[in-house]
């Protein structure tokens, strides 16, 4: 009997420490549930918040961004919004005792970070390939520039002739200087010269001031030629200067590829519809405040790479040079500047002028060949004004205008990111009013304190696209 009695305590204590230990389980089992829902539902009332990102621009740039202040509403609505989700997620076993977003990642972050990434992640996605071989493999590999050579025997013979005898001359004809049509055409203007008579050029300054990039100009030296053509000095400093792009052609690449998609031009503005800027690709490499500045400037940098090649082509043209060297024969007469001088000045201007006709045939939608030829020069300096406006002629696996916009856009990429920004808040502006980039956001991080039947679960965290 004894014995029976003790194992039935023994079976009692038993039964009474495996069902404490099971309890016990079911607590934890319940505890470790519980928190782990409690972290998922804070998962998912991140996803909330990022669920409301703007469908304007991811339709029409592929960006996922979200309003931090929903829209001018204030960072306190979002953190509100934030904490509701939570709630509505949590059954009612559950408190939410405490929530606060500490940060948020902007899209303007570390350098457009956040920006670079989605655009190199779309590109991929989509295939897109703006063919930076292709515009390397129709310039040969070469860059703008004339060869250290072709200036040293310039200012040789520009010596030779300065000690020398001018000869009388039979006539000076004034009339037969090419400077003067190129004055005539800043007179004018070189946009209004040289674009198509159908391209609408507006001159409304576009208001830059809550911009990301701050409204800032980036313009680079070397593009800017000097169209007087009166300094021998001055067109040997222009002419020296060399723009290298091939390899930033390469490094630029995805940037290159989505501005390509993106973005209208003065000569294909078929890519979005409704937009602030209509030549968007020249606000990206000029960043004036209006149109008509941003595509006279462009237009002037790609003058500007035209030139020296036209120019180092010109003076291996021994019939096209015979001539040159007699209007500056003829012109020398009633100058005080030597032939020699006057003969690389009217060289210039010629070369010039046969790079405006180059640019006013890339803003036709014409092709033009990089490396000049007998066969696809354009101008005669005999009758520059019939041959300059004649019907441009388009050259097979030319250059377009879009390949010289990449280039450009190439060597000024670290200035174009945040204006790729500009345009998409001033394009997206004109459908939600309250829209600042400086605003977007692409990720969050949060605290959340929340109650379950007296345990307290605490959590720090994250999430972005």
């Amino acid at each position: 009997m004894n014995n029976k009695g003790q194992i039935t305590v023994f079976i009692s204590l038993i039964t009474t420490v495996l069902l404490i230990l099971s309890i016990t389980a079911i607590k934890l089992c319940r505890y470790f549930t519980a928190k782990e829902k409690a972290a998922i539902t804070a998962e998912l009332a991140v996803s909330d918040v990022k669920s409301k990102y703007n469908s304007y621009i991811f339709e029409h740039y592929h960006i996922l961004l979200f309003d931090k202040t929903d829209y001018g509403k204030g960072e306190a609505y979002m953190e509100e919004f934030f904490n509701e989700s939570l709630k509505n997620n949590l059954q009612d076993s559950y408190e939410v005792r405490e929530t606060a977003i500490n940060s948020y990642n902007l899209i303007t972050d570390n350098e457009c970070y956040a920006l670079k990434k989605q655009i190199e992640d779309y590109t991929v996605y989509a295939a897109i390939d703006y063919g930076a071989d292709k515009i390397i493999d129709k310039t040969g590999g070469k860059e703008s520039g004339v060869e250290d050579l072709v200036i040293e025997e310039m200012d040789k013979e520009k010596e030779e002739g300065e000690k020398g005898q001018r000869s009388e001359a039979v006539s000076a004809r004034d009339e037969d200087d090419p400077r003067k049509f190129v004055k005539s055409v800043n007179k004018i203007g070189i946009v209004n010269f040289l674009a198509p008579d159908d391209l609408d050029i507006s001159m409304d300054v576009i208001d830059l001031s809550e911009c990301p990039s701050g409204s800032s100009t980036y313009l680079v030296d070397n593009f800017e030629i000097n169209s007087s053509f009166k300094s021998y000095s001055r067109l040997k400093s222009d002419l020296k200067k060399k723009t290298s792009w091939n390899e930033s052609l390469y490094d630029a690449g995805c940037g290159l590829a989505y501005s390509k998609e993106m973005f209208n031009s003065a000569v294909n503005q078929d890519k979005n519809a409704s937009t602030v800027f209509a030549f968007e690709m020249e606000y990206l490499i000029c960043g004036s405040r209006t149109d008509y500045d941003n595509l006279n400037k462009t237009v002037k940098r790609i003058i500007a790479i035209r030139f020296p090649i036209n120019y180092s082509y010109l003076l291996k043209d021994t019939v096209k040079m015979a001539r040159v060297k007699e209007i500056a024969f003829s012109l020398s007469l009633v100058t005080t500047i030597p032939e020699p001088v006057l003969k690389y000045l009217i060289a210039g201007c010629w070369a010039y002028i046969e790079a405006m006709a180059d640019t006013r045939a890339l803003l036709a939608g014409k092709k033009v060949k990089f490396e000049k030829s007998s066969l696809n020069w354009r101008t005669d300096i005999d009758s520059i004004s019939d041959s300059f406006f004649g019907e441009p002629q388009d050259d097979e696996n030319g250059m377009t205008y879009e390949d010289y916009l990449l280039i450009l856009l190439s060597l000024n990429m670290d200035k174009a990111y945040m204006r790729m920004l500009d345009i998409i808040q001033l394009n997206t502006r004109q459908y939600y009013p309250d829209f600042k980039m400086c605003n977007a956001a692409v990720g969050m991080t949060a605290d959340i304190s929340v109650d379950f039947e007296g345990n307290t679960f605490g959590f720090d965290i994250s999430g972005g696209y």
